[in-house]
């Protein structure tokens, strides 16, 4: 984070042990604000929307910027919450080269870890960051979530309207990601605008039992990813 615009409650910090373009956001203290999204009190979820619009802004990720959370049994953490701010590889790669004389004993194998899939040699990050199969895992994904509606009992789908500020509910015709469209007119600027958005889709995948941290089982969990980047998606 810029020094001048340093969050009293959150810090960001680069995926060290799992090499991807994603900086994340945590807790100074770990015994606050909460251990999941669910627990944060409104101050602080505001504080999240804050922090990750002032990485966007201070190292120009305006081209590809995602602020990702997790949900019921896709929750990587029990105890201590945290959030991705998504990115271009190279954007990501920009920001490492920049400040990675300010980590701790960097490099060293302290870090490496399973999931340094490219090479195991701790100067090797870039190349891991730069390699790491996320196609190979999302086709794996697809194919799971395929699989799993195929042995699923059918039932009558249930219907949803949307909440402010969005105007409809977009269904991937063949991945399992749902999208929301929202008015060129209405779209968020502020941070409570964007946080306004984040509650939506939030009350979105709760209405569908998708963010009950207590569950087990891959099919009851998500991912609520918040685009703060300056595009228009489909």
């Amino acid at each position: 984070m810029p020094p001048n615009q340093k969050c009293d409650t959150f810090k960001v910090a680069f995926d060290y042990y799992t090499p991807r373009a994603h900086f994340i956001i945590l807790p100074r203290d770990k015994s606050n604000p909460g251990t999941d999204y669910n627990s944060l009190e409104p101050g602080a979820r505001l504080k999240v929307v804050e922090t990750a619009l002032t990485m966007v802004s201070h190292y120009r990720l305006q081209n590809s910027a995602i602020l990702s959370l997790h949900f019921g049994s896709w929750i990587t953490t029990k105890n201590m919450f945290h959030a991705h701010v998504c990115s271009g590889v190279n954007e990501y790669l920009s920001v490492y080269e920049r400040k990675k004389r300010e980590i701790p004993n960097w490099p060293s194998r302290e870090y490496v870890t399973k999931q340094w899939k490219a090479s195991k040699n701790p100067r090797d990050y870039e190349v891991n960051v730069q390699q790491y199969p996320f196609r190979t895992y999302f086709k794996e994904e697809v194919e799971a979530v395929t699989e799993y509606r195929r042995s699923k009992p059918a039932t009558t789908e249930a219907t949803f309207t949307p909440s402010p500020p969005f105007t409809a509910i977009l269904y991937h015709p063949s991945e399992p990601r749902v999208g929301f469209a929202v008015d060129k007119s209405t779209k968020p600027k502020s941070a409570e605008s964007f946080l306004e958005a984040q509650e939506a889709i939030v009350k979105f995948a709760s209405q569908n039992k998708l963010t009950n941290m207590s569950v087990k089982g891959d099919d009851n969990g998500c991912h609520v990813c918040l685009v703060l980047d300056e595009k228009s998606h489909g």
